[in-house]
């Protein structure tokens, strides 16, 4: 229905046009005004959907065709008010020169994802800088009172082809490498405008304004309602599914979302080298920005990529420290512990010092669970590892949570009488957390400590220490609980 409708438009345009001939200027001001103003109203209410900020384009759209409307309007007051008979009414064509920066900045910013103001609003320099060195450009060859002769006017037709042609190619990179549904819609609508505008563009001012009918008044203006009215009905559309063929690689989008940006210098670096022979210092000026604003940029992404490296490696450290603590305590897991152990055993055996282990179990923690629950139960295994870990005095030493209710203590270059004081002290220190357990004969919950001591050798692994501290446990449960006992050593 809505491609009727813009059909229709189209076709009415034309007949008005010959059917009130004496009119037809008014008439084809009339709907080349009207088309554009469409547009950019159906562009607005896409933004009330999606959002006015930058970052979504459609404001930057609808502000593309608010300059071309103007540029439109401003003719209109040339030929239907000034009588100016110039093919090249120069503050018209400002503002069609204008219609282009918006896009530009739309390509450069919409879908990079950058916290950093400080770079958009380098590219925002450069956006205004493109567009201002276009207008020199543009205006070395006519005026604000319009071009001086046909030769210069047919240059400025061909500066119009050079910035349409390079708004469809942008639009079109940034469409084809578009990964998430809402930018390609809005891509793929701007690619079709500026695509479409680029080919009416060419023709219009090519063939028809300087060859068949050079004032606005004719059937052939009805083309320039085209590009408008495909962007309105692409516009209204709601985005559809990414066909699977047409997914682009990962490589592509991180390329052209890394390169968008340098699009906009390396357009200021050309424009600035065509300006040189025309406006040199403007030229050199155009030249040090482009340079400066992606050296600036550049700097910035590196700075921004510096942060990110570090901010994954504090989070790699985080999660790898989380990998090895124990949720319920806070203190080392069972991998903590096989860790530390391998690595203090490798230490130990190089300087042939003697390494210590405790195994520590609650006492009675399965009846202390039944008749306490289970949330008691773990409160209780936590005060009892903040225990343990009062009991240690030095750096090195480390805690980790073995099983359930068994907790193991690393202790390097500790002897065997060390390894007991230590033990003695982790049983002192849960006696006097006075944690109530009327289901153990002691009246309050106590430990158990297994010990054992070796000086690491060739040949002596260090499970064999884990085996003479777990004898040594077994053997305190029996003898009583609540008590240290020691193991032979494994050497």
């Amino acid at each position: 229905m809505m491609v009727v409708l813009a059909i229709g438009f189209i076709l009415l345009h034309v007949v008005l046009v010959m059917l009130i001939s004496a009119h037809a200027i008014v008439v084809s001001y009339a709907f080349l005004i009207a088309a554009p103003s469409l547009a950019s109203a159906i562009a607005m209410r896409r933004c009330m959907i999606e959002g006015f900020a930058l970052s979504q384009g459609w404001i930057l759209a609808a502000l593309s065709l608010i300059l071309w409307t103007l540029g439109m309007i401003f003719s209109a007051r040339q030929d239907l008010f000034l009588s100016n008979s110039n093919q090249v009414p120069g503050d018209s064509m400002l503002l069609y020169i204008l219609f282009g920066v918006p896009i530009s900045y739309a390509t450069a910013v919409v879908g990079v994802y950058s916290r950093s103001h400080l770079q958009r609003g380098i590219d925002a320099v450069l956006v205004i800088s493109l567009g201002y060195l276009y207008f020199a450009l543009t205006f070395s060859w006519v005026t604000l009172h319009g071009s001086p002769d046909e030769f210069s006017t047919r240059m400025v037709a061909l500066m119009f082809d050079v910035e349409n042609a390079f708004l469809a190619i942008t639009t079109l990179i940034r469409f084809f490498a578009a990964d998430m549904l809402r930018q390609r819609h809005f891509f793929g609508t701007l690619a079709g405008l500026t695509l479409l505008y680029a080919i009416t563009a060419a023709y219009y001012n090519h063939h028809v304004a300087l060859d068949v009918s050079p004032n606005i008044g004719s059937v052939y203006d009805a083309v320039v309602d085209v590009p408008f009215l495909a962007f309105a009905l692409m516009t209204l559309r709601e985005p559809s599914r990414i066909p699977k063929a047409l997914n682009p690689s990962p490589r592509l989008v991180r390329f052209v979302r890394i390169g968008s940006p340098l699009l906009l210098s390396l357009a200021v670096l050309t424009i600035s080298l065509l300006l040189l022979h025309r406006r040199f210092n403007l030229g050199v000026a155009g030249i040090l920005v482009a340079v400066l604003g992606y050296g600036l940029r550049s700097i910035l992404s590196q700075v921004r990529q510096i942060e990110m490296e570090d901010e994954l490696r504090s989070d790699r450290t985080a999660l790898a420290e989380l990998a090895l603590r124990d949720g319920l305590t806070g203190v080392g897991n069972r991998r903590a512990f096989e860790e530390a152990l391998e690595r203090e055993w490798r230490v130990a055996l190089r300087t042939q010092q003697s390494i210590s282990l405790l195994l520590v179990d609650i006492d009675f923690f399965k009846q202390y669970n039944d008749r306490y629950g289970h949330l008691a139960g773990d409160n209780c295994i936590r005060e009892i590892a903040a225990a343990l870990h009062a009991a240690l005095q030095r750096p090195a030493d480390t805690v980790a949570r073995y099983g359930g209710e068994e907790f193991a203590v690393i202790l390097p270059g500790t002897t065997s009488s060390g390894a007991r004081e230590v033990a003695t002290r982790v049983c002192k220190l849960v006696r006097q957390l006075n944690i109530p357990h009327d289901s153990s004969p002691h009246g309050r919950a106590t430990v158990s400590v297994g010990t054992s001591t070796v000086t690491p050798s060739e040949g002596v692994l260090p499970h064999e220490l884990i085996a003479a501290s777990d004898r040594a446990l077994y053997e305190a449960k029996n003898n009583g609980r609540n008590r240290v006992e020691q193991g032979t050593h494994a050497n």
